[in-house]
């Protein structure tokens, strides 16, 4: 009664033993599969971060308005210390060129930047020497160094549609030589 008992689980354990042997086969290819996958997936990433990563240096540092419209949709926004203050490529144009006239040698420099899916999160340096008329305001031939920061917004096909851009715009006026006068509290 034992020695038969023995033949019946001896043929179910080998049906048992092929059965996880085949699963871990199948498991090894599905796997491979999922790793193959998530490689692809990581290239893909990668060419897009670097994608967004050159579409903001560039955007940073544009050589012209051409360049502007293929980086920025034309229903662009920018926010300014948490207030809108361009609202369309066209107004984009025009502040850059209000600071290109301002600060003709200006240059943006690229500090720790990050892209998280479709945001980009960028510390910059604003570096330039006021030779030229900022807004409606004389030269002062003073030189600036400002630092900021930017969160870029992408639509699906890379272009910008946002940027909420912070900076100590006093910081920039005292560098100017403008100061604050006391408020008269009489």
């Amino acid at each position: 009664m034992v020695c038969s008992y023995l033949k019946v689980m001896k043929s179910p354990m080998i049906f048992l033993v092929f059965m996880v042997i085949g699963c871990m086969s199948c498991k090894n290819n599905k796997v491979q599969e999922v790793n193959e996958t998530m490689e692809q997936s990581n290239i893909n990433i990668a060419a897009t971060k670097n994608n967004l990563e050159t579409t903001i240096i560039a955007y940073l540092n544009p050589k012209g308005e051409k360049e502007i419209d293929s980086l920025v949709t034309e229903d662009y926004l920018r926010n300014m210390n948490g207030i809108p203050v361009v609202t369309n490529k066209t107004e984009l144009k025009a502040r850059i060129n209000l600071y290109g006239t301002g600060f003709p040698d200006y240059a943006i420099t690229l500090g720790n930047s990050l892209v998280c899916d479709n945001q980009g999160y960028v510390d910059w340096i604003f570096t330039g020497t006021n030779t030229g008329e900022f807004a409606e305001v004389m030269a002062t031939g003073k030189k600036v160094k400002i630092k900021g920061f930017s969160h870029l917004y992408f639509n699906a096909e890379g272009r910008i549609y946002r940027e909420d851009i912070f900076y100590n715009e006093l910081e920039l006026l005292q560098q100017l030589g403008y100061s604050l006068e006391t408020p008269n509290l009489k």
